[in-house]
């Protein structure tokens, strides 16, 4: 299951915007129908990496807010690995919307999202 949670690469441009970008490799456990991605694990890759972003831009610690999810076109367990993509503009807020996606070889869009996500600010370290 460690392919769910590719090693993420986060840039921030100077305008302040941050980006992401991961590799998935689907294994055959991670097959729904025969010789697709679940799309359960599709939107656990893009929420991963959308909180990497989110927790870039806002310097915390955070949680997922929202998750909407546009499944474009099948991933195929035999045609990966994937690059995954996610963005977000910061904002002075203790949230952020974040724009990812999981990408074909050809860079068409496969799986899209965009979510919300919130800081989360502790009174109390965590036990």
């Amino acid at each position: 299951m460690s392919a769910l949670y590719p090693n993420v690469t986060i840039t921030v441009e100077p305008s302040g915007q941050v980006f992401g970008t991961a590799v998935y490799a689907p294994e055959r456990e991670h097959t729904g129908a025969p010789g697709w991605v679940q799309g359960g694990l599709s939107a656990t890759v893009l929420d991963f990496i959308s909180a990497r972003v989110a927790g870039a831009a806002l310097n915390s610690r955070i949680a997922t807010g929202t998750l909407d999810l546009r499944y474009r076109q099948p991933v195929l367990i035999r045609e990966g690995p994937y690059d995954v993509v996610g963005s977000c503009t910061p904002t002075n807020a203790r949230t952020v919307r974040v724009h990812a996606a999981i990408r074909s070889s050809q860079g068409r869009p496969l799986v899209e999202s965009s979510g919300l996500f919130v800081a989360v600010i502790r009174d109390e370290p965590p036990t």
